[in-house]
């Protein structure tokens, strides 16, 4: 195998290199926003328990919880993106934050799917480029006993 095809071996790792960075990157955000639709339907769901005028832990993040009271425990308002909101059901907004998790579920496995398949391209490369160099350190070595 020539220079050549070493060089193009070695861009192919760099760019999977870059791209598994990408989806480590991705990966993490789309575990936090999955936690925060988590903790919703949990509160959501801790809702549907209560009565009017009772109190409600809520968790706001960092392991922080505030007590409120609950006004009303069959509507809810629901933000739906540029600060808009919008007032549900409360079996509506738990089924919506309930599918928007599947769907959320679904791409996570998308993305580890082709993680993984670009950690074992970037292995199968650099083994690869590991016998090159080893068939060139052992033609090296020849030439220099002849």
């Amino acid at each position: 195998m020539s220079e050549q095809q070493l060089q193009n071996l070695l861009y192919q790792q760099k760019a999977l290199e870059h791209r598994i960075g990408e989806l480590e990157t991705t990966i993490g955000m789309l575990q936090n926003t999955l936690a925060s639709y988590t903790a919703g339907k949990q509160v959501l769901e801790e809702l549907a328990t209560k009565e009017t005028d009772e109190p409600l832990l809520i968790n706001v993040g960092g392991a922080i919880y505030i007590e409120a009271k609950v006004v009303s425990n069959d509507r809810v308002l629901r933000g739906i993106g540029s600060g808009v909101q919008i007032e549900q059901s409360l079996e509506d907004a738990k089924n919506t934050v309930s599918k928007r998790i599947e769907e959320l579920n679904d791409y996570m496995g998308k993305l580890r799917q082709e993680y993984q398949t670009a950690v074992d391209q970037a292995v199968m490369i650099n083994q690869q480029a590991q016998r090159i160099l080893a068939q060139a350190q052992s033609r090296t070595q020849q030439k220099g006993s002849e």
